[in-house]
């Protein structure tokens, strides 16, 4: 998936929010951080979420 590092942000920062909610957790991990809970996700492609862009 490629995005710009404002998607990046947009994107890790929600799921961060999802998980310290309580959100299922996609990867196992030993992390405690709702962000690099988030980050290490990204990194490994398992965000839940999809980004709709209008770039041309």
């Amino acid at each position: 998936m490629k995005c710009t590092k404002f998607e990046k942000a947009r994107i890790i920062g929600a799921r961060s929010l999802q998980i310290s909610d309580g959100a299922f957790l996609t990867i196992d991990t030993e992390k405690y951080s709702s962000l690099d809970i988030a980050m290490e996700e990204f990194e490994k492609g398992k965000i839940p979420l999809k980004v709709k862009s209008n770039k041309q």
